[in-house]
């Protein structure tokens, strides 16, 4: 006989094909298929469970259990329950349900009650409509029908749980929407929120750095519910109670380990657990040289790719990188800025050498704070509702328009460049830019201006300002100091 359970693999559950056979021989239950020590230990409770229940365990018959596919080492808290529920339908003391897959996932106890793991709602998805045979007790939501069981004995008249859509408590968060932000920043965060761009924030120290970083969450689009189910089950690890998109904040200490993952076998980083939200990367010149260079590929790929031994993993890393940092010991070292302090301008010079020029590359938008801006404020609320018409407004184009379901910061240079004329593109896109790289940043962000000025074609006027935060501070960042 075969049932469908579930084994662990990375952060979720997946299927796998229990099959049953009864040989002569000793009494006893052989598992196949490479199970680890807490699979063979269920050996135990399941024999326990069968008798204590009134039901008789097979007599001089042999039960092979094969768990397939054959070749990777298999972890389960809930294949005893399968294995029993295989047991007695396979000796026939209990009739075989009519569905065609059963899918069986529950623990055990001595005396033959059932439990439902807690992992199974977390971290089981199927986009099938089949019933899963489990443990009674819990109350939570699941999108797939289960048969729960509180003892073996209620196997023919299991409690059944219909499928319910998940529902998370979203809440944005209210930091820096009652604060009055320089108009320059109040331009800046309205950017950066609505296309996601990463951001190397520098300037002098109490400018406005971590202020800005920390206001970005609360400016973000809200997550919907599958985006959140994905940021809840790639940070139940860390325990800490989430409704709204994660902020992850590493000391400038943590290791390149820490930071993208690692180890045998490979486990998330910091920069996994931002995923769909920001991370933040305080003094980014504190970092060690390796722990920055580790970030260049995931923040242009979105993705980690680990690959420890035998172990190869995948790990999503969407996040929106905000980095600070100052450009020299004191702090006060920005472009145009007259500085007077006790350091040498050699001293300065290779503290920002610190800086690696291909990690700085990979942001896309490079902002000069100041200690005292002039001219108006902008209330941060002020600037959430301005992003909540432009989000109406790309949700509208969206339905005529595929490439709008994405933020800007994600598009590509096929989907960019398909508004602006070819002639523009050929004679008068800059051709003095340093890398392909800086012009399809270039492009993000001027359609992130077309968004914010609810335009559904990219123009030129919008190339030309975003120059302004794409070309020319990273211009400026190389002749500082000559």
């Amino acid at each position: 006989m075969k049932i469908q359970s579930l084994i662990r693999e990375n952060d979720r559950l997946v299927p796998v094909e229990v099959e049953l056979s009864l040989i002569p021989g000793l009494p006893q239950i052989q598992f196949l298929g490479l199970p680890d020590q807490a699979i063979k230990e269920s050996i135990h409770r399941i024999k326990s469970a069968i008798r204590a229940q009134g039901f008789e365990f097979p007599k001089a018959q042999q039960i092979l259990v094969n768990l397939r596919p054959s070749h990777l080492k298999k972890s389960s808290r809930g294949l005893e329950l399968a294995v029993a529920l295989g047991l007695l339908w396979e000796s026939e003391q209990v009739p075989k349900p009519a569905e065609d897959s059963v899918l069986v996932y529950g623990e055990l106890s001595l005396n033959g009650s059932v439990f439902e793991p807690d992992d199974l709602t977390e971290d089981f998805e199927t986009s099938e409509d089949r019933v899963v045979w489990t443990g009674a007790g819990s109350h939570r939501k699941t999108p797939f029908m289960r048969a729960c069981l509180k003892e073996l004995r209620d196997l023919l008249a299991p409690e059944i749980h219909p499928a319910v859509a998940r529902e998370y408590l979203i809440e944005r968060p209210m930091f820096g929407l009652d604060l009055r932000f320089p108009e320059r920043q109040a331009e800046l965060l309205k950017l950066i929120a609505i296309g996601e761009h990463s951001l190397l924030l520098a300037g002098p120290a109490g400018s406005g750095k971590s202020t800005i970083a920390k206001s970005l969450l609360s400016l973000l689009q809200e997550p919907s519910q599958e985006d959140f189910h994905e940021i809840f089950r790639n940070n139940k690890e860390s325990k800490i109670p989430l409704n709204w998109r994660p902020m992850v904040h590493p000391h400038h200490s943590t290791s390149p380990l820490g930071l993208i993952g690692g180890g045998v076998p490979p486990f998330k980083g910091e920069f996994s657990r931002a995923h769909k939200g920001i991370l933040v990367l305080d003094e980014l010149l504190e970092f060690n040289p390796r722990a920055q260079e580790t970030l260049r590929e995931p923040m242009e790929e979105f993705r980690i790719r680990l690959r420890r031994g035998r172990y190869i993993e995948e790990h999503p890393a969407e996040a929106l990188v905000i980095a600070t940092t100052n450009l020299c010991p004191c702090g006060d070292w920005v472009p145009q800025s007259k500085v007077v302090c006790g350091r040498s301008l050699k001293k300065c010079q290779s503290y920002m050498e610190r800086l690696s020029g291909p990690l700085v590359d990979r942001f896309q938008v490079l902002f000069f704070t100041q200690k005292r801006e002039s001219g108006s404020t902008v209330l941060g609320a002020d600037i959430l509702k301005h992003l909540e018409e432009v989000r109406l407004f790309r949700k509208k184009t969206a339905l005529h328009d595929l490439r709008f379901r994405k933020v800007s910061a994600r598009w590509s240079w096929e989907e960019l460049i398909e508004d602006l004329p070819r002639f523009y593109l050929e004679e008068l896109f800059p051709k003095e830019m340093i890398s392909r790289r800086r012009d399809l940043a270039t492009l993000r962000v001027a359609r992130s201006y077309a968004d914010l000025e609810m335009c559904e074609k990219l123009e030129p006027r919008h190339v030309e300002r975003a120059l302004k935060v794409t070309y020319v501070p990273f211009e400026a960042l190389k002749r500082l100091g000559c």
